[in-house]
């Protein structure tokens, strides 16, 4: 009897776990229906010079927009310049002015 009660309390487990992990798969499908929201990116002027968001050794999360005006960054971001203080340090869009910045090659 003592089996019959354990078998039992093992399917009803199952079915809560299968049921659990279900459900967490349809939220996530209709999150993704119904327009989730994004992050936002933040914006960089693309002239902006001495920054590490439109330096070409920056690491973060970037985009040029299309009329090459504006980086939108989504992320900090590793300096992978040797020549920078930074070198190998995670960074800020905006961190700056750097002497060994150098132009980024989108924009």
């Amino acid at each position: 009897m003592h089996n019959v009660d354990r078998r039992s309390m093992l399917k009803k487990g199952g079915a809560f776990l299968t049921a659990g992990l279900l459900g967490g798969v349809a939220s996530k499908a209709m999150a993704s229906e119904h327009g989730h929201k994004r992050m936002r990116a933040f914006a960089v002027d693309a002239s902006k010079e001495g920054v590490c968001s439109t330096c070409r050794f920056w690491g973060g999360i970037r985009r040029a927009s299309e009329d090459r005006k504006t980086v939108y960054c989504e992320s900090l971001g590793w300096c992978n310049n040797p020549k920078s203080m930074n070198y190998q340090t995670m960074t800020t869009p905006i961190t700056g002015p750097m002497k060994a910045w150098r132009k980024w090659e989108a924009l």
